[in-house]
């Protein structure tokens, strides 16, 4: 499929992302954590790409293509996690017109597999991933994590500038509540704590 505009009218974007989010959804079973990279090469004739009005630009296509890949069914938990874009169009070849998404992580190991996956809230901005494993040892996990926060909180409130306190945080990246709409979200006081 060739991908659609920013611009496109919404039932259109809506359809095209609906068939893009399914395909991710139906071929992949993880999920990203961290940051990555992402290869977009579109694969459009020049004389559509130059001599009509018919073809949106690079940058219009990017971000209904990313819609489509992000939230519980697809690549990327938030399309924050991005910090590289590469985009690029090229003449068709055997594979004929339509697109190529690429995802590199930019740390090694950096996905978990989504079923499952959900997030524990201990602030509006800090909201940290529960694997769907986890079973009878999630709330060890959720108090594992209050007492590293404790702890971080105690340390800058000494003095300690917070670059150097965030070395006692999870390894694991928090995301905002407000990023996380579609998935599945705990309060961490829902956790008894195993302290």
């Amino acid at each position: 499929m060739d991908p659609i505009s920013l611009q496109a009218e919404p039932a259109r974007k809506r359809t095209f992302q609906e068939a893009l989010g399914k395909s991710v959804k139906d071929v992949t079973t993880h999920i990203y954590t961290h940051d990555v990279e992402v290869t977009l090469i579109w694969f459009v004739e020049e004389s559509k790409r130059y001599q009509t009005h018919l073809v949106a630009d690079l940058d219009n296509v990017m971000k209904p293509i990313l819609d489509a890949v992000t939230g519980p069914d697809g690549l990327l938990i938030d399309d924050n996690q991005i910090q590289s874009i590469r985009a690029m169009w090229m003449t068709p070849g055997a594979f004929g017109t339509g697109f190529q998404l690429t995802f590199e992580s930019l740390s090694p190991d950096d996905y978990v597999t989504r079923a499952g996956l959900s997030f524990v809230e201990f602030s509006a901005d800090r909201c940290y991933m529960l694997h769907g494993s986890l079973g009878e040892h999630a709330s060890e996990v959720v108090s594992t994590y209050r007492r590293m926060l404790a702890t971080y909180h105690n340390l800058v409130l000494m003095g300690m500038p917070e670059h150097q306190a965030r070395g006692i945080l999870p390894v694991l990246r928090p995301f905002p509540r407000a990023r996380l709409g579609r998935f599945t979200l705990h309060h961490e006081r829902e956790f008894p704590d195993r302290a």
